[in-house]
């Protein structure tokens, strides 16, 4: 693909899926999707409901393993479970043990691009000086706009968020990124927050510094590739006042 032919692709994109931002659907919705049993990784309190509940004073150990009955997103992204009557838990503190396949709303599509043309994007786009890494791993990300979100998922057809960006480094580049959002935080380097120091490839984190609810891949110009839920699925969007990130790591 030439380079005047991929700026235009990209422009095009851009401008489509930038509609698409994180005020653009209600992301409080509960959803009954995929069922799944999780194991707990992390001391995790149950609380009553996913939007205002209380705590309950309970807490499940590490190691436990629970059937999740549904899912939902929270008005800041966070994803939680349902594991009982009035029994939730943030998902932050499991992993996915197995999923059962869903029948999931039609996503805008975006052309899979082979490993030739990621090649030539990559190059087409990379400034003097700059690293092929970057941009394999910026270019293979904005190519999954549009996929479906499914917590657990790990891509190529849905992703999560942390899903998505072990599936987009291991592919582009050949490199192993860990599973979670809590080890992800942990891996390379902490960068300032502010799009002056950041570069393309870098890891944005939404939430407690140590604990993060939320994962992106920095593309440049101020823009991040996310799996954002279950209603938006990957976007492409802006950093902004309202969502800053908490964190930022380089790993590349």
């Amino acid at each position: 693909m030439g380079n005047a032919r991929w700026i235009k692709f990209m422009g095009v994109a851009a401008l489509f899926f930038g509609g698409l931002g994180l005020g653009g659907q209600p992301a409080n919705a509960q959803v009954k999707g995929h069922l799944s049993k999780v194991q707990v990784v992390k001391k995790a309190p149950v609380w009553t409901n996913y939007k205002k509940g209380k705590k309950t004073h309970k807490y499940l150990k590490k190691g436990t393993v629970k059937k999740v009955k549904a899912s939902a997103t929270d008005k800041k992204h966070k994803v939680w479970l349902k594991i009982g009557n009035k029994k939730w838990i943030a998902s932050k503190y499991t992993v996915v043990l197995t999923t059962t396949k869903q029948t999931a709303a039609k996503k805008p599509t975006t052309p899979v691009l082979n490993a030739n043309q990621l090649t030539q994007a990559a190059s087409s786009q990379a400034p003097v000086g700059s690293s092929w890494r970057q941009n394999a791993v910026v270019a293979l990300a904005k190519a999954q706009v549009g996929k479906a979100y499914v917590w657990g998922a790990t891509g190529p057809s849905s992703f999560d968020c942390s899903g998505l960006v072990q599936w987009v480094y291991k592919t582009a580049i050949g490199q192993t990124v860990s599973r979670t959002t809590c080890t992800q935080v942990e891996e390379g380097v902490a960068v300032p927050v502010s799009t002056a120091s950041l570069q393309p490839g870098d890891l944005l984190f939404w939430g407690d510094v140590a604990a993060p609810y939320h994962v992106a891949i920095y593309v440049g110009n101020g823009q991040y590739v996310s799996a954002a839920d279950e209603q938006q699925g990957v976007i492409l969007a802006t950093i902004s006042s309202y969502f800053w990130p908490s964190t930022a790591r380089r790993i590349l």
